[in-house]
């Protein structure tokens, strides 16, 4: 009984071993596709777009990091021991010792008793009586005892050596769950940082967005502009003033071009990482 006692839980903790393991292999798959993903829409938009040497040295730190923690999802080690375990376990209970064997010991023993009674009744004449019959017995329950009390030990140091095994195995699950639950709150953490750098990103993005929009419609104002405003006259109505060269209206036209360009790639840069965000998010749906 003690036995199935620790078996019992050692097979409680192997299922939440295995349960760990799964599911942080399914964390460690998601973030991997994940970080690919990001690293290769970063490097598409980078001659064009944001980027951050930090940043990107940031997240290929997390992605070696994250092949580090598939470390502690390697339990097969552990689960070999613990089915070699169950198998000797199984075959301790197909033992006959593993329930309740004494027939051969009891029925040497009641014939003992019977033997002993017909000899207690002295015959009337106080014969001498035959105790042939109780040698015999006690010959067999001799010889019996030893069979059986070999085995017996046999047994019971079997039982002994699995429980033995089960409580040195008990610590093993045990430090291998934490590892799992380091590993699973590290990928979380970088799953985390990784979509908060992403939104800074966006945040970045859509504040030079609005700043180049004020700059476009300052600058379609001024192009707009009278010529005699840009180039006032002096006293004597030939000279320009000095500041006539700082912009003209060709400058400001060709400026606007410039920012419109820039903020073609930067719609583009968003969506892009809109995209990659519903991607995400897809994912994280799906497992």
């Amino acid at each position: 009984l003690s036995l199935l006692r620790y078996n019992a839980n050692l097979i409680k903790m192997k299922n939440n071993m295995v349960s760990a393991s799964q599911q942080l292999k399914a964390k460690l798959e998601f973030f991997h596709q994940s970080i690919r993903l990001d690293l290769e829409r970063y490097s598409d938009q980078m001659a064009y777009g944001i980027s951050s040497e930090k940043m990107l040295k940031a997240w290929k730190e997390m992605e070696e990091k994250a092949s580090q923690c598939a470390q502690a999802e390697d339990i097969g080690y552990l689960d070999e021991q613990i089915m070699a375990l169950h198998t000797e376990i199984v075959e301790l209970q197909k033992s006959p010792y593993a329930r309740r064997q004494g027939e051969v010991m009891e029925s040497l023993e009641q014939r003992a008793i019977d033997l002993y009674k017909q000899l207690k009744t002295r015959p009337p004449d106080h014969a001498y009586s035959d105790s042939t019959d109780m040698v015999k017995i006690i010959v067999q329950t001799v010889q019996s005892q030893d069979r059986v009390l070999k085995e017996l030990f046999g047994h019971l140091s079997k039982l002994l050596g699995c429980k033995q095994k089960i409580i040195d195995l008990l610590p093993k699950i045990e430090v291998a769950l934490n590892n799992i639950k380091e590993a699973d709150n590290s990928v979380m953490q970088m799953q985390g940082k990784r979509q908060r750098e992403i939104w800074h990103l966006l945040k970045i993005a859509c504040t030079q967005s609005s700043s180049r929009s004020l700059v476009s419609s300052s600058l379609e104002g001024t192009a707009s502009t009278p010529a005699a405003t840009w180039l006032p006259q002096s006293s004597s109505g030939n000279t320009p003033h000095p500041l006539s060269s700082v912009a003209t209206p060709e400058d400001g036209e060709n400026f606007l071009h410039v920012i419109e360009e820039n903020l073609n790639y930067l719609e583009l840069f968003s969506s892009i990482l809109q995209e990659a965000r519903q991607e995400q998010n897809n994912s994280m749906m799906v497992s």
